[in-house]
This record gives C-alpha cells, sequence and structure tokens, in this order.
C-alpha cells in the first residue's frame, strides 16, 4: 500500500477540483460535470482507503453520505466570506482529517497517535457548523459526538461499559478496551460548573481500581474559557490521584474571526478562506 499520506494527497486533489469548479465555474467548460466526476473519483478514493485500513464504521458512514450526495451533487453553501463551497466536498474532508489524526505518519495503520490527541482533535468535529446546527448544549450532546468520531477509529467501542466492583457514584460513558481505557464526559458553563466537576472527579477517582482497565479520562467541554487544562491536572496531582487519571479541555468558544486581508488569492496559486479549506484558480478553458 502507498504511504497514506500521499493517499490523502490524492483525494484532497480530486476534492480541490470540486472545490475550484463550485468557486470558480467559468474556469471550467462544463463545471456540474467536473463537480460530478472528482467527487465519485473522491468517494472512491475514500471508499478503497477505508476498506483497506478495515475501518467498517467510517465504511457505513461513508456509504450514507454518498448516497445522500447523489440526490444532489451540486449542493453548495456560503462560508463567512460569503464564497460558496460544496457541502459534500466540505464533509469527505472531515473523514480525511479523522484519518490524518490517528494515521499520517504511520503507513502500517495501527493507530500510534496518544488517546488525549485523538480527544483534543474531536473538537473541531463536534463543533463543526457544516455537520452540526449549533455546538454541543450539553454533556449528553457531547458524548454523543465524540462517541461517533471515537467508533470510527476504536470498533470495540463500549458505551457505558460495566464496571466490576465499581464505587456507586462511578458509570464511565465510554469504554476503550484496546488500549484499557475509560472516558467520561463532563460540561461546564460557569466556574460553579468547573467546581461542581472538580468535586465529581475527585469522588470518582477514590479508591477505583480494576483489573479491565489502565487509564481513565476526563474530557471536560467548556462553553467558554473557564479553566486551563493545566489547573485540572493540577487538582488531580494535589488530591493525590495517580497519572493513570487525566483531563483534557476542550471548548466551544468561537475563535475570533480572521480580518478580510488576511485571504489572498493569485492565479495558480491556493486561496485560503476562514474555514481553512483550499480554493484553486486556473485560467479559463484548461
Amino acid at each position: 500500500m502507498n504511504n497514506i499520506d500521499e493517499i490523502l494527497g490524492a483525494i484532497r486533489a480530486s476534492l480541490s477540483e470540486v472545490s475550484n469548479a463550485t468557486y470558480n465555474p467559468g474556469a471550467c467548460d462544463d463545471p456540474s460535470g467536473e463537480i460530478k466526476y472528482f467527487l465519485e473519483r473522491a468517494f472512491l478514493q475514500t471508499r478503497l482507503l477505508l476498506e483497506a485500513y478495515n475501518l467498517p464504521r467510517m465504511l457505513d458512514a461513508l456509504e450514507s453520505l454518498h448516497n445522500s450526495a447523489k440526490t444532489d451533487y451540486l449542493k453548495t453553501a456560503m462560508d463567512v466570506d460569503g464564497d460558496e463551497y460544496s457541502v459534500w466536498g466540505a464533509k469527505l474532508y472531515n473523514f480525511l482529517d479523522a484519518l490524518k489524526i490517528v494515521y499520517a505518519g504511520n503507513p502500517s495503520g495501527s493507530v500510534t497517535k496518544d488517546i488525549i490527541e485523538i480527544l483534543r482533535g474531536t473538537q473541531y468535529a463536534i463543533t463543526d457548523p457544516k455537520c452540526f446546527t449549533c455546538p454541543p448544549k450539553s454533556e449528553s450532546d457531547v458524548h454523543v459526538r465524540i462517541e461517533a468520531v471515537l467508533r470510527c477509529l476504536f470498533p470495540d467501542l463500549l458505551t457505558k461499559p460495566s464496571i466490576p466492583k465499581a464505587i456507586k457514584s462511578f458509570e464511565p460513558d465510554t469504554g476503550l478496551p484496546s488500549v484499557r481505557t475509560l472516558i467520561e464526559y463532563k460540561f461546564v458553563e460557569s466556574l460553579g460548573d468547573a467546581k461542581r466537576v472538580s468535586d465529581e472527579i475527585l469522588a470518582d477517582t477514590r479508591g477505583y481500581t480494576s483489573k479491565d482497565w489502565d487509564k481513565t479520562i476526563y474530557v471536560v467541554y467548556e462553553t467558554r474559557r473557564v479553566k486551563r487544562e493545566s489547573e485540572w491536572e493540577h487538582l488531580l496531582r494535589s488530591s493525590g490521584v495517580g497519572n493513570n487519571v487525566r483531563v483534557v479541555v476542550i471548548s466551544g468558544e468561537e475563535p475570533k474571526p480572521k480580518r478580510k486581508n488576511q485571504a489572498y488569492s493569485l492565479r495558480g496559486r491556493e486561496k485560503a478562506s476562514s474555514f481553512g479549506k483550499l480554493k484553486y484558480y486556473r485560467p479559463k478553458g484548461r
């Protein structure tokens, strides 16, 4: 198998053609035809990649997306700059980003990226306005959205796994048996919430041991910046909690908008929009 970075690059090249025909239709003799052709090619390339890496859940999700795309390959939306983009191309990028997080630079296909890094990377997927109409509104929303990402990477994922002899108050949200890791999700909107969650975490971790699970990770989702990850870590260590318990903080706080003059465009060069997607220009008639 070719290096996965090369394969992802080939798929992105197909999607770049889709972006070009969508954003700059005057540069194509048949923009509708090009969009359909290169979208089909991108879906086929992605499908073959997922089959090669034996990711059945991602294949199912891709098939569902492809069936939706077939109803209207030309479906578009507008980004914050008022520029048009392909809806299906944007959604395919989510698959590529997930694969890159886990496999890039690792041709063997085994998961070598730390689960902490993977969880941090879900911040962008679970708050993506192209996929969801609004950011998570509850702990349940965070749980469901992050598990949807993790299931693509960990087929053995368990929801609410049974914990023998667990302390009364502790019922983990997610279990990943292959990496012997439990995950709990917390939703924080204020300092008061942070205090309540810190008490819950300390109550959960006191006296809990299991022969089946080595690590526990608490994912704290903040609707706005409340407490730094280093503060949570300090709380755990100062309370005598071992390094097998970690906290990951992700935030739904929207980034400051980029200034308009930060974008650029040149014939034959890439244009970066505020969504970070690539758009290409080429001379008319090519």
